[in-house]
């Protein structure tokens, strides 16, 4: 496959997970489900903010490949650990999430998680769960994004 098809192809794939982590994250708000206090809505502009920069990093990917590599490398960076310990938690998908992780309530149970698009982040509240996960597909793309790189120097 040939680098300019491969950019696009990471491209395409960033612009949809933003895009279709904005629909959810619209659908989640207006649903009726959710009482909107501040704090929710202060993650939730936080979520749409990395969304935005999943799309950003998408369309720099077609201006400008070298710029764009660096930025979607930061977007793929930020979304390989996902984690719920204590009162802290934090979870970004901007795309897709094959994630193996270890849960630690109740002894150490391997599981393995699939997402679309997804984001949580908790600061301050104990949720009562224990687990650190990797997610594979960002993993994946990290290391591709840099061999990229690399073929760009």
């Amino acid at each position: 496959m040939s680098r300019n098809i491969q950019i696009k192809a990471i491209a395409i794939y960033q612009i949809l997970g933003g895009v279709i982590g904005i629909a959810l994250l619209v659908l989640v708000m207006f649903g009726g489900e959710v009482t909107v206090t501040q704090e929710v809505l202060r993650f939730s502009i936080l979520a749409g903010l990395l969304y935005i920069f999943s799309i950003l990093c998408g369309r720099m990917l077609f201006r400008n490949p070298r710029k764009g590599l660096r930025l979607s490398l930061v977007n793929q960076v930020l979304q390989v650990v996902y984690f719920s310990i204590g009162a802290w938690a934090f979870q970004y998908v901007a795309g897709l999430r094959i994630g193996v992780g270890v849960d630690m309530v109740g002894g150490w149970i391997f599981k393995f998680r699939f997402a679309l698009s997804s984001f949580h982040f908790s600061a301050g509240s104990d949720l009562g769960q224990k687990f650190v996960g990797v997610n594979l597909v960002a993993l994946f793309l990290i290391f591709w994004l840099e061999r990229l790189l690399e073929k760009q120097s």
